[in-house]
């Protein structure tokens, strides 16, 4: 995120002083010390914590594709949905351009170890939300853009208008996907895209599924896109 210093050119850097608070000694008391961060935080939930896991696996084995054998330097991480997904791209690709398209509410509030920029909107892929994503010259859809739609989505079902997705990138991308879906109902999602091996596979095995792995699959299926440009059908991972 970028920080704007108003304090006028001679202002040195901006410092932190931390002072040590000691408590009020009262003869014949011992003081409490009372962990107030804990005492309203909900207890962690390991299925949501292996979930989230699962999820940066596989956006690092997708970003370490598009980045090193792809060339992709453009992302948009539509909804913001797992940490550390900015700082795995600027380690593939330090001058690579992000773009958050955040919900409602968070832009302002997105934080993020390297230069990045938040769209507010409601992460839906609606047409609208799209052209401002364009208009707004944050991305150049006429070179090759990565969008990462990887959130579970609800309602269980995959999302749509990706048509009018593959429609604004004239200059090629791909388009990695992650949903609750049914297997049938997300490959008609990746339609106006041609899915690189091994299409539409388990979020715990892409895109070695037919390899022996040890993780037992999790039930959210994973895809990665690209934009077609002649013939149909399934392209080789490599």
């Amino acid at each position: 995120m970028i920080v704007t210093d108003v304090r006028g050119p001679e202002a040195g850097r901006l410092t932190a002083v931390f002072r040590e608070r000691r408590p009020l000694r009262v003869p014949g008391q011992r003081p409490r010390v009372v962990e107030l961060d804990t005492r309203n935080r909900p207890a962690a939930d390991p299925a949501r914590a292996e979930e989230v896991r699962l999820h940066q696996a596989f956006l690092g084995r997708v970003v370490d594709y598009l980045c090193a054998d792809a060339g992709v330097r453009q992302f948009v991480d539509w909804g913001c949905p797992v940490p550390g997904t900015t700082e795995r791209i600027r380690e593939a690709a330090p001058e690579a351009r992000v773009v958050h398209v955040a919900p409602e509410g968070t832009a302002g509030v997105l934080a993020s170890s390297g230069t990045a920029t938040a769209l507010s909107g409601d992460g839906s892929g609606n047409r609208a939300l799209l052209l401002r994503l364009r208009d707004s010259g944050l991305v150049d859809f006429g070179e090759p853009v990565a969008v990462l739609m990887t959130r579970p989505f609800r309602t269980g079902a995959a999302p749509d208008g990706l048509g009018d997705l593959r429609s604004l990138m004239r200059g090629g991308g791909y388009l990695a996907l992650t949903s609750t879906a049914p297997r049938a109902e997300l490959e008609r999602a990746f339609d106006p895209f041609r899915t690189l091996e091994p299409g539409v596979a388990d979020l715990a095995w892409w895109p070695y599924p037919d390899e022996d792995v040890s993780d037992r699959g999790c039930g959210i299926l994973a895809g990665l896109g690209r934009v077609r440009e002649r013939g149909r059908g399934t392209s080789r991972w490599r």
